[in-house]
């Protein structure tokens, strides 16, 4: 079984259309679990990549100004 990692990025989304540029960069990802909160401009989601490097250069090529924030092992906060 692969691990899940829980990671957030600081991201501002300007309009509408980059909600849907958001969405269709992450389904190309593989992505399947994700949520954006537009009070603290914070994009969470759900990856079995180890490296959040690789998701926030696609994020950024896709035009986005992503910050990364924190990254946790989802399977540690199961068993904790």
């Amino acid at each position: 079984m692969k691990t899940i990692y829980n990671i957030s990025f600081r991201a501002k989304l300007k309009d509408g259309v980059a909600f849907q540029r958001l969405h269709d960069c992450l389904k190309k990802l593989n992505v399947k679990h994700w949520a954006y909160d537009f009070q603290n401009l914070l994009l969470s989601l759900q990856s079995d990549l180890p490296d959040f490097r690789s998701i926030q250069a696609a994020l950024r090529s896709a035009g986005f100004r992503c910050d990364f924030v924190k990254m946790e092992n989802v399977d540690n906060l199961i068993a904790g």
